[in-house]
């Protein structure tokens, strides 16, 4: 398997170099507009190496030149949190909430059917406006109006009216009691980023304006420069940092510039780092961290040692069928045929280098959700039950998978603990039992059969292949791909991937155009709060989307396209109670309780990310040794973690 894996991702690091020199050649018409690059390195800017953190882009832009981050389609990572701001954040890594644009916590009333905001003074647009109370009201207003864009069907659903009260005061009147409606203001990833009124009350059309021209920043950078062909963007400090949120909350200035630079694959991004031309990346394949650690005297992840990376991100990976259309992947008990058809300690091991926790529920595995969920949930998991024949039913969980990965721990010399609740903390949870047999069981149940070869035939006799999509540059995703690709070889299955840059890829799964998908979130998204009301509120049936019809910008996080009445019940109950009533807690237990039985996605693993930076030029960076915010740069509350960054002594970092 590893020989496979080693042919093909270099076959995709060929292909994205190719694509990546021919995208930053320089061409005639450029010539004028871009700057020479900076002879002391390959950087295609002429800018003092020491001034500028360099990160990973994560992706390649096909939609360049455009910050209307309100609609579908433009990206979003890392240029989010330094251009943009809303009301408050949510720190991924210690669970502090932010208070950012909003000087404190929302009040509201004691029906919940209002909510207001009081806001911080002193916070300045770059072009030297003010940030206030009536930026807040018309960007709500803007987009109730355009429905289509980001956020507009849910403010639709729940704003009868936004007032402001004075230059620093909003109220927000509610059509029904909802107290989480300052979550669509509250960072996980990102959140409803206010609008400058004085620029967007003069645009004709909302929807199609770029944002670009001008560019007005609310955080502590703004646009400088990027490539029109989408592989790189440069942002530099403004010169009133300090009248940003950002600035205010930390009380640092940040690096000059920031740069972000997608090179290609992890082979390419460990070569860069090992130039010095990439300071932090988000993520890379097992192999291509190991020649990091192994090139780069001063490169870490976030823990020195196995098993390196950062645990703790609040998704998890998963594959997911499209139920919107007319499949045999429709019947549930094909879905948990494919399921105990994998190997899970395999999956996590080989392909995945042993890194990540396992999870069996669509809930991130980190230590707080644990106690909220999978360890109260392990009772239930255990005694769980599917029917493989009239009256004969299978208990599918086996708790030993934690064991079972330290036991391949051992054998490459890692250090691991012996404790089993260490071992959870470690590798996470247990997961379903690799039983080919029964899983033959139920396909055979539900008219399939073999041909000669072993190969498994539909009901009505042809050849049985899946295909699935999935983004390479996402490489657990593209690797969890691979091994399920493998893994149901050996059963008898054929899968085949297609592989998809990340826009085209977002887009197949928000329009419903594919038959499987190795993909993340949704679901199986969670909040450290524990509240799973934001990941599974646009599964409700009302934000139903039929296949051909785009998911993003209506409300409907549904792409997998589910529909069922007892889900829709646990949401509408839920809907009705506050995050902190215990009863919401039973209420996510049960939503869990229903998707696993219907097996609507694999959920395989929690988010690890090797996110690592080469403190060869800087330094600030968040480790496990210092945990004082989350490592997630591109995440919008990155803005604050990026502004603790600090410069190397100029002796230490020369060439």
């Amino acid at each position: 398997m590893n020989n496979r894996l080693n042919v093909v991702f270099g076959t995709i690091i060929f292909i994205f170099t190719t694509i990546f020199y021919l995208g930053c050649g320089n061409t005639n018409d450029n010539q004028n507009k871009k700057p020479k690059a900076n002879p002391k390195s390959q950087l295609p800017i002429d800018i003092p190496r020491q001034e500028v953190f360099v990160l990973d882009q994560i992706f390649r832009y096909s939609v360049v030149e455009n910050f209307n981050l309100w609609m579908p389609g433009p990206p979003s990572p890392t240029r989010q949190g330094l251009i943009m701001d809303t009301l408050w954040y949510i720190d991924q890594e210690t669970g502090e909430q932010i208070n950012a644009l909003a000087i404190e916590p929302p009040i509201y009333s004691e029906d919940f059917r209002k909510m207001t905001v009081k806001l911080r003074p002193g916070v300045y647009w770059s072009d030297g406006v003010e940030f206030s109370a009536e930026d807040l009201v018309f960007t709500v207003n803007n987009l109730k109006s355009n429905l289509g864009m980001n956020w507009s069907t849910e403010l639709d659903l729940f704003v009868e009216k936004a007032n402001k009260l004075d230059k620093y005061t909003a109220v927000f009147e509610l059509k029904i009691p909802n107290p989480r409606f300052h979550y669509y203001f509250e960072v996980r990833y990102n959140a409803i980023w206010m609008q400058p009124k004085h620029i967007w009350q003069n645009v004709e059309d909302p929807m199609t304006f770029r944002f670009n021209n001008p560019l007005v920043s609310l955080g502590a950078y703004e646009y400088a420069d990027s490539d029109p062909s989408g592989y790189w963007e440069l942002f530099k400090r403004r010169e009133d940092w300090k009248r940003t949120t950002a600035g205010i909350l930390t009380g640092k200035s940040g690096p000059p510039y920031i740069m972000s630079i997608f090179y290609g694959g992890s082979e390419r991004k460990a070569m860069a780092m090992g130039r010095h031309e990439l300071d932090l990346f988000m993520n890379v394949d097992y192999e291509a961290f190991q020649s990091v650690l192994r090139k780069t005297p001063k490169a870490r992840s976030w823990y020195k040692s196995f098993p390196w990376a950062y645990p703790n991100e609040l998704t998890c990976r998963y594959f997911g069928f499209n139920l919107g259309q007319e499949t045999i992947l429709e019947n549930k008990e094909v879905r948990w045929a494919l399921t105990l058809a994998l190997d899970i300690v395999d999956l996590q091991t080989e392909y995945i280098g042993g890194v990540a926790r396992v999870t069996a529920l669509p809930q991130p595995a980190t230590p707080k959700l644990m106690d909220l969920y999978h360890d109260p949930m392990e009772s239930w998991l255990k005694s769980f039950q599917i029917e493989i024949e009239d009256g004969e039913l299978y208990h599918p969980y086996d708790d030993t998978i934690p064991e079972q990965i330290a036991k391949w721990a051992r054998k490459q010399g890692y250090t691991v603990p012996t404790d089993a609740k260490e071992l959870r903390l470690m590798f996470g949870t247990g997961w379903w039992k690799h039983n080919p047999k029964v899983a033959e069981r139920l396909l055979l149940k539900n008219g399939f059969s073999r041909n000669s070869d072993g190969q498994w035939l539909k009901p009505d006799g042809k050849l049985w292949t899946v295909s699935m999509i999935v983004a390479p540059d996402e490489v657990d995703i593209y690797r969890l791909a691979i091994g399920a690709q493998d893994q149901w070889a050996e059963f008898g299955l054929k899968l085949e991937l297609e592989t998809l840059q990340r826009d085209p890829y977002s887009t197949r799964e928000y329009m419903g155009e594919f038959e499987s998908t190795s993909s993340w979130g949704n679901a199986s998204a969670g909040d450290v709060t524990g509240d799973k009301w934001q990941a599974i509120f646009g599964l409700h049936s009302r934000f139903y989307t039929p296949v051909g019809k785009s998911t993003a910008g209506n409300g409907s996080s549904n792409i997998l396209r589910i529909k069922s009445k007892q889900m829709d019940h646990i949401i509408d109950e839920l809907d009705q109670l506050h995050p902190e009533d215990p009863r919401s807690i039973e209420l996510g237990q049960s939503f869990m309780k229903l998707w696993l039985e219907n097996m609507y996605s694999i959920v395989t693993i929690s988010f690890k990310k090797f996110v690592t930076i080469d403190e060869h030029y800087w330094t600030g960076f968040p480790t496990s040794e210092n945990p004082f915010t989350q490592p997630l740069y591109w995440f919008g509350g990155g803005r604050f973690t990026l502004q603790h960054l600090t410069p190397i002594d100029p002796e230490t970092a020369s060439e």
